[in-house]
């Protein structure tokens, strides 16, 4: 494994700059790590983290994996393809299975919100997979239903160590409480990250400001990014009509994370953890004010579509940018690189802008595809032995990879970009109110749904807040008790 840990003390210190600090973790009887320990592990010289697990043959133990197959990429693969990022995966879930004799198998699940398989599984009491890995706000909702492991409660888990990053154990922790694995285990977070795309040929002909330099010299900020952007147009077939091969400044495809890129949270967390309405208040009203009057215009420079599939369809804001007629565009990375791999133009990559520049930091939100493990394993004790090895490992293997590689060799095309990667994963947030939401209506997506319903945020508000607040009623009655 040593030799995949390239420069992974550097990586250590960015990407995974959000991840709690320490040093040894100490097991107890129990096998428990010590949450209070003030220190990880020892760190190598070639920047390898020892897990401190102890040692265990599981006598060839099938440890079952139930997944979505379109997902199970980002945490399971059943043998090396040639493609990078999936031998990593590869071989990362071999050394799992040589260090502690079990055999990783996939078990297949229909789609990754198929709720009811899960649910019906665990209610019968069948044994049938140690951890699934699910749509957020799905497994959001069946936590609720205590049909899931308090991770807190789980031996081994260690959430001093990197592979647990702060950003997500704070946001899914409510009142000593967790219920989603949101770390190194899966690259899928990672993956989901949003953050914006810009054409460098398109900033030279229109002789504008560098956006490399904006960032670094605190100045990109959602004001310089509409600035930038509300004037470009052209009719670039000629057809006098605005479609999708004119030339744009924005445009994108389904705004998830725009509230959280922008930091904000539709709800807040008091210090027990229970949650309160934070939604409506005067810097959320300026921040929806400036994008309902950016995006909600009849301005043909920028586009906004709410549309969630089909991401790289002909009429999507990724292949627009991938054929050159946005100077900007916004979405997830995995999202945006497919139609970039063969595309010839000269692009960047950039951190969210700030809300204005007095915001501390750069922030980039991200979706994630959590794991669950179900009150119906046999042998708790194995179950969090094996995931805190695999999100070792991975953190290990197919992070720095992923990271040094996908992204920073292979997919940014510049130095600049680089750097402006390592800004993107210092400071990255995952939504609670996403995931514990309910199904989508309401506040959890707040941006999508004032933009697509009329841009009145005050109006949107009035009539969904009181659906918001029984649900918190709802949440804290549970996560309280």
């Amino acid at each position: 494994m040593k030799k995949h840990l390239f420069a992974w003390a550097m990586m250590a210190s960015m990407l995974l700059a959000t991840a709690c600090g320490g040093g040894d973790a100490q097991i107890t009887e129990s096998g428990n790590a010590e949450q209070t320990s003030s220190a990880l592990t020892e760190t190598a010289d070639d920047g390898y983290i020892d897990d401190g697990l102890p040692e265990a043959n599981y006598d060839g133990y099938e440890f079952r994996i139930l997944c979505d197959p379109v997902y199970l990429e980002f945490v399971y693969s059943e043998g090396e393809t040639g493609v990078q990022i999936n031998d990593m995966v590869y071989e990362s879930n071999r050394t799992v299975e040589e260090r502690f004799n079990v055999d990783l198998v996939h078990v297949p699940m229909t789609d990754w919100m198929a709720t009811s398989e899960v649910q019906k599984s665990i209610l019968a009491g069948d044994d049938a997979f140690d951890i699934c890995f699910m749509h957020d706000i799905s497994a959001g909702n069946l936590s609720l239903e205590n049909l899931f492991h308090n991770l807190y409660d789980v031996p081994h888990l260690n959430f001093k160590q990197p592979w647990w990053p702060k950003y997500s154990v704070e946001s899914m922790t409510i009142n000593d409480r967790m219920y989603l694995i949101s770390n190194c285990i899966s690259y899928y977070g990672f993956y989901a990250t949003r953050t914006m795309f810009f054409n460098r040929d398109m900033i030279e002909k229109y002789d504008m400001e560098s956006p490399y330099d904006l960032v670094l010299n605190n100045q990109w900020t959602l004001d310089k990014l509409i600035e930038m952007s509300k004037d470009i147009y052209e009719d670039t077939n000629g057809n006098s009509t605005v479609d999708y091969t004119d030339t744009r400044g924005f445009a994108m495809t389904v705004p998830y994370c725009l509230f959280e890129n922008f930091g904000h949270e539709a709800w807040g967390k008091n210090d027990d953890g229970s949650f309160y309405l934070d939604t409506y208040n005067d810097r959320s009203i300026a921040l929806m004010d400036k994008l309902v009057d950016w995006l909600c215009s009849d301005n043909p420079a920028v586009y906004y579509s709410n549309k969630h599939s089909g991401r790289q369809n002909e009429d999507s804001s990724a292949i627009w940018f991938s054929q050159g007629n946005l100077l900007f565009t916004y979405g997830a990375i995995g999202h945006q690189l497919p139609s970039l791999i063969n595309s010839s133009i000269n692009y960047g990559i950039l951190p969210m802008p700030k809300v204005d520049a007095s915001q501390e930091d750069y922030i980039c939100a991200c979706c994630e595809l959590p794991g669950v493990v179900p009150i119906t394993v046999s042998d708790i004790n194995r179950t969090g032995m094996i995931i805190e090895a695999m999100s070792a490992e991975a953190y290990r293997t197919v992070y720095p990879n992923y990271y040094e590689y996908a992204l920073k060799g292979r997919y940014a095309n510049d130095e600049e970009s680089v750097k402006m990667i390592d800004i993107m994963f210092q400071n990255r947030v995952l939504s609670y109110t996403y995931i514990y939401g309910g199904n989508g209506g309401g506040l959890q997506q707040v941006v999508n749904n004032v933009l697509t319903q009329g841009g009145n945020f005050a109006s949107y508000y009035e009539k969904n807040a009181a659906k918001d607040e029984k649900r918190i009623e709802q949440l804290n009655e549970f996560f309280m008790d």
